[in-house]
This record gives C-alpha cells, structure tokens and sequence, in this order.
C-alpha cells in the first residue's frame, strides 16, 4: 500500500512538519513501502528532501486540484494533518477541496478540536467527517467533542495515540555532555509565544530550594512572532529572570528543538513542566515526548494533559500557580523515590506511545479501509450487472 500524507513539513518548523515527518518514518520503517509526502508551503522558499513528491501553494485552489489528482493516479490511501492555519481559503477550506476529489480511502489526522468553533470553523471540522473515510484524534475526550459538539459518528473516529521516538541515552551521559552533571535539571521546550505560560514556570524557581536545580527554556521564538514582534517575549523573558534574581537557575536555549537535540535534552532532564494558561489544547507534542522520555511531568490541566497524566503518570497543578508548581517541583526534589515513582510509571506508558507502535496503528487502519473501499467497489459493479445475491437486496447496506 503506498501512502500519500499531507501536511507541513521539514526544514518548515512548525510542531505539524516535525509530527508529519515522524509519521512518515515510521510508515516507511513498518511497511517498506516508498511514501511520499505533499508538503503545504507557506510561501516561504523551502529546499524539501526527495520523499517531498509534490508541494501545495498554501493559497492557490489549483494547486490542491493537482494534487488529487497526483494522488488518486498514483497512491492507494491518503493521510491528512489537519491544523487551523496550515491551508488556504477561508478558515482553510482548500483541503475540503481536495478531499473531495479523492477516490481512493483518506485518514484526517484532527491536531485541534475546538470547543466553541465559528460557523466556519465548524463546518470545516463536519465537512472533514463527511468527506474522510475515518477521522483520526489523540484522546478520547476528542472524540466526545467530535460527537457531542459536532454531531459526528463516533464509529467514524479512531483513536491513535501522538507517537513519540524512542529515548536510549542514559541521564548522567546526556547531562554531562550538556553541562548538567550533578544538576537537578527542569525543562520546557517548544516555540516560544505568549501563550505558553513560561511566566508562570520562571516564577516557582524562585521558590525553589535546591541550590543544583537548574530550569532551561528549549525552543526559538515562533515564526510567526518573529514577523510580528520580533524577539520581543523572549526579552520579556529574560528581563523576569533578572528582576527575580534567579539568573543562575534558569538558562534559555535559542535553539529550534531537533528530535536530535530534544532527545539530548529530555535525556537529560528530571522534571518536565507544560504551564501552559489554556484548557482547551487537545493535543501536545512536548508533553506526548516527554512521557516517552520517561521524565517525571508535572503540567497545568488542560485537556490533553489531563487524560495523557491520569493514573499518576505525571502531576497537575492549578493554571497561572506558581507557588503550587514550586511546592510540587520542592516535594520531588527533596523525595528521590517519589520521583523516580512518576518517572517510571511515564515511561511504561510511554513505550505504548513509540512511533514504531503508532506506525502499525495507521497502516491497519489504512488496511481496514482499504479492503472496505475494495468490497464497496465490488458491490457496486455487481450492481450495474445485475449480479446482486438477494442478501444484500434485503439490507441497505447498497445505499451507504
């Protein structure tokens, strides 16, 4: 089965392109299959490497046509990374077109599920349900979103975990080659932005009491705010960090964070903290790696974190709540055995998350629909020659 994916990808950084390219290595790796990729550009000029068999022009309706048509000649299933923001039209109505002109079976990876959706928002995410052959989420409150806000057939939605890659490199190795040996080491990593919440984390290590603790920002400013503000958070950042005399506990990494560079990072690392101030955020990148470092997580409770921390994989604490996320980081710090008890329990749980595991989820749903769309196809030619056994002239199953 050769496999089409649609989505942003690498060198574009963006959270989509680094999933999209994980998940296409992974493909590759359970299937030996030749897979391409079409990656959505942003109008930047990009160099793709050679899996890249067709770009879209973000804003050219054309483009879209195009590349239906590419993919109905030449692949057998089809996976979509569906993020507000990433196509064009309105609200990014340009993939509705494209779907609409596929034959062959599609898989829409849904990145947001909004909880109070615009008019357009809403019908993007019911034309996705109509037009897919299964929607795709990463948590089960997703799909009760997906049915309760948005009317879709539960049985129409599966769900697959965000995959994560596997983290060998032991601790002590990883801080020493970064500096860190002999530190107790908390990180954050991802783009930064003003709705990441760091305010809150810089703030705990005020009150944090171990003189080796070290709290390190991975990430580079987003993109986007680069063009609109320039560095202008990170320096906000920083000035914080001065002000509360914390400057030799807390280091910034103006890095874009490499699965290269991550795995040396979360490797490294004891605690990882999300402070992020929204509820509504159905997914994460950063946390899902985090548990399958094995990392002792503590996190606000959105959504996301809520279902992938239950069960004592990680620790939640109140949003903006920098004194509740200090006592927190000051219990682990000072009780070695409780730390090591979420470390644990993150890593058993995150083996389940490995690419290689989600990987053989998506090619068996691919299957799955795959051999559903080759009996409709036979159904449907036994019709028009009138060689329809009388079973399924007493169902409906002919009009579906």
């Amino acid at each position: 089965m050769k496999i089409a994916i649609i989505g942003t990808y690498p060198p574009r950084q963006c959270g989509i392109a680094t999933f999209t390219h994980d998940l296409y290595q992974s493909l590759q790796y359970s299937s030996n299959q030749d897979h391409r990729i079409f990656a959505v550009s942003d109008g930047s000029e990009y160099v793709f490497p050679e899996e890249v068999t067709y770009v879209i022009d973000k804003e050219n309706l054309n483009s879209y046509f195009q590349a239906a048509e590419i993919i109905n000649e030449t692949f057998d299933a089809c996976i979509i990374q569906h993020e507000y923001g990433i196509f064009g039209g309105e609200t990014g109505k340009y993939i509705i077109d494209l779907i609409k002109n596929l034959k062959i079976p599609v898989v829409t990876n849904l990145h947001t599920v909004l909880e109070q959706p615009n008019a357009f928002e809403y019908r993007i995410i019911r034309q996705l349900g109509q037009y897919s052959s299964k929607l795709t989420v990463m948590t089960q409150r997703a799909i009760d979103m997906l049915e309760k806000i948005y009317q879709i057939n539960p049985e129409s939605i599966a769900l697959i975990p965000h995959g994560v890659p596997q983290f060998e490199c032991d601790q002590e190795i990883a801080k020493k080659k970064l500096g860190f040996q002999n530190k107790k080491v908390m990180l954050s990593f991802g783009f930064l932005g003003r709705s990441k919440g760091f305010e809150t984390a810089i703030k705990s290590v005020a009150n944090i009491e171990d003189d080796d603790f070290v709290y390190i920002i991975l990430g580079s400013t987003h993109p986007n705010v680069l063009r609109t503000e320039g560095d202008t958070y990170r320096e906000d950042l920083m000035e914080m960090v001065m002000n509360l005399n914390i400057g030799h506990k807390v280091q910034f990494v103006n890095q874009f964070a490499s699965e290269k560079l991550l795995k040396e990072y979360l490797s490294a690392c004891d605690i990882y903290v999300t402070p992020y101030p929204n509820e509504h955020q159905i997914s994460s990148g950063t946390l899902s790696f985090a548990v399958g470092a094995g990392t002792a997580c503590i996190s606000t409770p959105y959504w996301y974190a809520k279902d992938l921390l239950a069960e004592d994989r990680g620790i939640l604490f109140p949003f903006n709540d920098a004194n509740a996320l200090s006592t927190i980081v000051n219990d682990l710090l000072a009780n070695p055995a409780k730390m090591l008890y979420y470390r644990n329990n993150a890593a058993t749980y995150g083996k389940q998350m490995s690419w290689a595991n989600v990987g053989k989820c998506q090619l068996a749903l691919l299957k799955e629909l795959s051999d559903q769309n080759t009996t409709t196809i036979s159904l449907n030619n036994a019709v028009q020659h009138h060689v329809v056994t009388p079973i399924f002239q007493t169902n409906n199953r002919l009009s579906s």
